[in-house]
């Protein structure tokens, strides 16, 4: 197909992705224990329901974001992908959605779970899932360093949605370049970034991820990853008032039309998927073994891009009609 966006007349512009499609092979059965495991903490009175759940499809979603993970490792990231979708469920609802502080208070109390200061006993469904999660996540965590890292993404995601809260509290569209820097941080890519390591045993030396040319590149899948979501769920956000989407915020910032807004939106996706393949032709070279396990990480994103898209047009969670990739 084309890699370009073609004119917008209210369906979703053509969107491009040139790496292959891969699922692990568990995903199914994942994401049936992963419902199982909704269930079992009562999670489901803070979402849409078992149905939502169900065909939101989060065991695929892992599955095509680490194709390559052992059962054990894609059911623990598929139960924690379920529980940040529920959480950002609840800070939806009308106890939070317009009291910012409230959600504050509710995070702190997760990020002390999930750092082990206290037990999530006593804080309801929330707490009792998440404290099986951090039961279940440390004997996989690759390194000490690793945990703290993971645990500095987490509060991220939380600040950011807080950030996202008390924009809808005061009425306020952000602007595209604070949009951009953010977005990343709101999607959770960081955090599934992190995860990487717990999959596939893929460690880059500090001095490696730090690297512009190799920051760029996870930078540049980060933003595929989330513009992608943004221009399939328009339809979705728009219904329900949220600002929070890269065709909204381009159509606010340069005011533009709404199909010229989402003409750019996809425009600038598919100048950042180029962007990512002009990069890794930049990479340095950093030692055989180092260079190997880059290769592998590089392929990870990849997949996570496609995975993605893939997931993201068969999942009801993003659900919004027609659509075309290529």
């Amino acid at each position: 197909m084309s890699s370009e966006s073609g004119a917008w007349r209210g369906r979703t512009p053509r969107l491009y992705c040139p790496f292959p499609a891969a699922i692990n092979r568990y995903a199914d059965g994942v994401h049936r224990e992963t419902v199982g495991w909704v269930e079992s903490f009562g999670l489901l009175a803070w979402g849409e329901g078992r149905r939502m759940v169900h065909d939101t499809h989060i065991g695929r979603l892992v599955g095509r974001f680490h194709p390559d993970a052992g059962r054990e490792e894609l059911r623990l990231i598929s139960d924690w992908c379920a529980w940040m979708f529920l959480r950002d469920d609840l800070a939806d609802d009308p106890e939070y959605f317009r009291r910012p502080e409230r959600l504050a208070a509710l995070d702190a109390v997760f990020l002390d779970i999930l750092s082990g200061r206290i037990s999530g006993e006593g804080h309801g469904p929330f707490g009792r899932a998440l404290q099986d999660l951090r039961e279940r996540l440390l004997p996989k965590v690759p390194a000490p360093l690793w945990m703290r890292r993971f645990l500095r993404s987490v509060e991220e995601h939380f600040g950011s949605t807080l950030w996202e809260a008390t924009n809808r509290a005061r009425g306020i569209t952000p602007d595209l370049e604070t949009y951009v820097r953010m977005r990343p941080i709101t999607g959770g890519m960081h955090v599934d970034t992190d995860f990487i390591e717990v999959t596939s045993g893929i460690y880059l030396p500090p001095e490696v991820r730090g690297h512009p040319v190799v920051s760029a590149l996870t930078g540049a899948s980060n933003n595929v990853v989330c513009w992608a979501n943004d221009i399939i769920s328009l339809a979705k956000e728009r219904s329900r008032g949220d600002v929070h989407n890269l065709v909204l915020v381009l159509r606010e910032d340069r005011r533009l039309s709404d199909g010229e807004a989402a003409a750019e939106a996809a425009r600038m996706y598919n100048a950042e998927v180029r962007r990512f393949v002009r990069l890794e032709r930049e990479l340095p070279s950093f030692g055989p073994a180092v260079d190997a396990n880059l290769r592998r990480y590089v392929s990870v994103l990849k997949t996570r891009m496609r995975g993605n898209l893939d997931w993201t047009y068969e999942s009801a969670r993003y659900r919004v009609g027609t659509a075309a990739s290529s």
